[in-house]
């Protein structure tokens, strides 16, 4: 990142996994090569709210006054010259007579315009975080309004999840030599077993390097899930402060742990996908071959479960899953699978606080999931929900 802000001259794309830290490095990496500032894409509401924004924080005046002042020569006649106290004409019938003149004119300034301007004079570079949230005709407005900017030195640099990482490219090709994608890898197990390693450590707690492998392992590469399950672990424990004496962990709560951790950060952002949208009349119920009952909504997030979860799915998978766990009568085709599936990516975006947890994205024929908790929570709670719960 700090060879790309060297470089300059190219909108910077950064991406990487929900939640991994992609927000806290750029902005450490930008406080340190000068001033910044950064634009919330989930607060983005259209284009102009997009340069408003920037305006606020720059505190860049709406209007603008210039004033100008010059000389300007009034001809008087020979009477009126004559009965002015010390003022003689010279050969003419009329003589002139200079006063200055001074006017001040306000212009209004667009946001755009004042955006650019004040971005450039004060050389701070624009941090725009989940770019992908914008609506995409805004997105090719801005990134069309950014080019000039960029080309006389603007630093700008946009984040986003790995598969809307080229969405700027997309809505405007002539810019596509002036793009530079930074990809910020998953989180390796290495990197994520100093998480517990220094957290336990820290609080005169025992534990195995099994043991923290083993939680790691349940993080889905995500170092916010990992701390979540290290603090739930504690709890269930009976660890709630460092102590002098040391302590040691209670293997035997470990899964309540989990269960605990599942049911309250991915329980309502699932129960939300599986209701699906509002439905005109009661919804088909699909048969499993245990004997289960559930609508299609419900089937397809109970097949994504017994696949992993993964953080990304073919449809050829999830029907190849849908297969192995309905009756052959109650298998739903191609088109009620992507009906439900891009149902669901509507929800996500609209009716879920936050970054959507998933997406359906149609030109790959695929699911992505990018809310480690909701994968968690379809690991460890959604199954035996299931199979206990006939769902409509």
């Amino acid at each position: 990142m700090m060879e790309a802000l060297a470089r300059g001259y190219a909108i910077n794309v950064v991406t990487g996994p929900t939640k991994s830290g992609k927000t806290v490095l750029c902005n450490h990496v930008l406080s340190q090569a000068g001033n910044s500032i950064t634009i919330e894409g989930g607060q983005v509401r259209s284009e102009q709210d997009f340069w408003e924004q920037i305006v606020h924080a720059l505190d860049v005046p709406a209007e603008f006054t210039r004033r100008e002042s010059g000389t300007k020569n009034d001809n008087l006649t020979a009477g009126l010259a004559a009965s002015i106290p010390g003022f003689k004409a010279s050969g003419g019938a009329s003589a002139g007579i200079a006063r200055t003149t001074e006017r001040s004119i306000k212009y209004n300034v667009s946001s755009q315009r004042g955006a650019l301007e004040a971005l450039l004079e004060s050389k701070t570079s624009l941090l725009v975080d989940d770019f992908h949230y914008i609506e995409r005709d805004d997105q090719k407005k801005i990134i069309q309004a950014l080019k000039g900017a960029v080309f006389k030195g603007l630093s700008v640099i946009l984040l986003a999840v790995p598969h809307r990482a080229f969405d700027p490219m997309t809505v405007e090709q002539e810019l596509e030599g002036r793009f530079k994608h930074i990809e910020i890898p998953p989180w390796e197990i290495d990197d994520l077993l100093l998480i517990p390693e220094r957290g336990f450590n820290a609080l005169n707690v025992e534990s195995s390097n099994e043991l923290n492998k083993r939680i790691c392992n349940e993080g889905f590469g995500n170092p916010l899930l990992v701390q979540e399950i290290c603090s739930e672990f504690c709890i269930k424990s009976g660890i709630f402060f460092k102590s002098n004496e040391m302590k040691k962990l209670n293997v035997s709560a470990f899964e309540e742990s989990l269960n605990i951790i599942a049911q309250s950060k991915g329980f309502p952002k699932y129960s939300k996908l599986k209701s699906g949208p509002d439905a005109k009349k009661k919804r088909m119920l699909r048969t499993f071959k245990d004997g289960r009952s559930q609508d299609k909504y419900s089937a397809i997030l109970t097949a994504l479960s017994s696949l992993g979860p993964k953080p990304r799915t073919s449809y050829e998978d999830l029907r190849a899953e849908l297969q192995n766990l309905l009756v052959n009568t109650s298998m739903p085709a191609k088109h009620e699978v992507t009906a439900a599936l891009t149902n669901m990516s509507k929800i996500a975006k609209r009716e879920i606080e936050g970054e959507p947890p998933l997406e359906w994205v149609e030109s790959d024929d695929a699911l992505v999931i990018t809310d480690p908790f909701l994968l968690f929570y379809m690991k460890w709670a959604s199954t035996k929900l299931s199979t206990s719960v006939t769902l409509v």
